[in-house]
């Protein structure tokens, strides 16, 4: 009994130590160690800058970069999640982007391997590639010619898949992953945006909706994300977007949204690019900027759930009425995903970061909350990964 005895003596007093010693040790550990609460909330700062960089595209100038180029860095540092390339350069009425397949292939090269080393990767490489007047790869810079989509529309619509495809694998060779076409507005001969450049299929929704299934088929099958524009319906419109305000009150009707309702219920790899029309029986605020048009017409009665990009904030239509920060919120609360900046009509060449912090700074104001960031940041890289597969080229 007294061996027992001493046994558990023993027994209690080494515990004693142990239990002293770990608590010693416990002590040290927590005033060395991060404080946990802290670290948790710094993360979801970052990831939350990185989400609000997802919903960021803009346009840049060169056709190659340097190694500290702001569209790169931004590209690494995930202020933004993808890059525009243009023909030509509207400011300086020169060459902005693409000089020869070569020199184009070089640049995106750069461009895809910098979005890789981001958060935000693989980065968007867009175009707008339409086919006849409206196209940024064409003869002029070494590659070839397109029908325009009133052409493609003339013919079978087994016609316009095979132009597509064939369109989207030259894109996808010269590392270009998401292709702003095709235009599913109503042709009118009338319209200078839509009409006068042979931009939509037919005036027929019918047709339309054919012939842009087609082609949206043919992206896919090259592997390119293609995006449904200019919803609500652009074709009507007798003004321009990019130089003033386009209302189409009176000449729009829900015809121009037959077209949209088909292709949407296809569910193909694709965006929606809404317009800056002004639509006044919905709301007073251009397209682009309506929670009506957006959130309540394309998103609850229409059911898409998809990636939804503005036309460019550039443009006059939006840019002449409201600030940067303006521009911003309202498209954002409205319920678009990607905020598009061409940054050609008027060059900034460190928009990408103003566009980000400007984001940032309505988000931590409490204008736009974080739970509007992470929906679009759900909808962007579901919609990524269909290109994530080639590595982002």
């Amino acid at each position: 009994m007294l061996l027992a005895k001493s046994g558990r003596e023993g027994y209690t007093r080494g515990m004693k130590k142990c239990m002293f010693a770990a608590a010693s040790l416990l002590s040290v550990l927590l005033a060395v160690l991060p404080c946990p609460a802290k670290e948790s909330a710094q993360e979801r700062e970052a990831d939350l800058s990185v989400m609000a960089g997802e919903m960021i595209m803009t346009g840049f100038r060169g056709q190659s970069l340097e190694e500290n180029a702001a569209p790169l860095r931004a590209l690494r540092e995930g202020k933004i999640g993808g890059v525009i390339l243009f023909a030509r350069d509207i400011e300086t009425r020169k060459v902005r982007n693409i000089v020869s397949p070569e020199q184009l292939s070089a640049l995106t090269a750069q461009l895809g391997a910098a979005g890789q080393s981001g958060p935000c990767a693989p980065a968007w490489i867009a175009v707008d590639q339409e086919g006849g007047k409206v196209r940024r790869l064409s003869s002029h810079n070494g590659f070839r010619d397109w029908p325009s989509a009133l052409e493609m529309g003339r013919h079978p619509s087994q016609q316009t898949w095979e132009t597509a495809l064939n369109m989207g694998l030259m894109l996808v060779g010269m590392g270009i992953n998401l292709n702003f076409a095709p235009s599913l507005d109503l042709h009118d001969p009338d319209s200078p945006a839509i009409g006068h450049m042979e931009r939509a299929f037919s005036s027929d929704p019918t047709s339309v909706a054919e012939h842009g299934a087609a082609f949206a088929r043919g992206m896919r099958d090259a592997r390119i994300v293609c995006c449904y524009k200019h919803f609500p319906g652009h074709g009507s419109a007798k003004g321009d977007t990019h130089n003033g305000s386009a209302d189409i009150s009176a000449s729009w009707s829900e015809r121009e949204l037959e077209p949209f309702k088909a292709l949407l219920a296809e569910n193909m790899p694709a965006m929606v690019m809404v317009a800056h029309v002004t639509l006044r029986q919905m709301d007073d605020r251009p397209a682009s900027l309506s929670q009506v048009v957006i959130s309540g017409l394309l998103r609850h009665k229409l059911g898409f759930q998809g990636v939804v990009v503005t036309d460019d904030l550039d443009m006059e239509a939006v840019a002449a009425r409201y600030s940067l920060k303006e521009r911003i919120r309202l498209a954002v609360e409205a319920g678009a995903d990607i905020l598009l900046f061409g940054n050609n009509l008027h060059y900034e060449e460190d928009l990408p970061f103003r566009v980000h912090d400007t984001l940032m700074e309505l988000i931590e104001e409490g204008s736009i909350s974080p739970e509007r960031i992470r929906e679009s940041y759900i909808r962007i890289r579901a919609l990524k990964a269909f290109i994530a597969d080639d590595g982002g080229r």
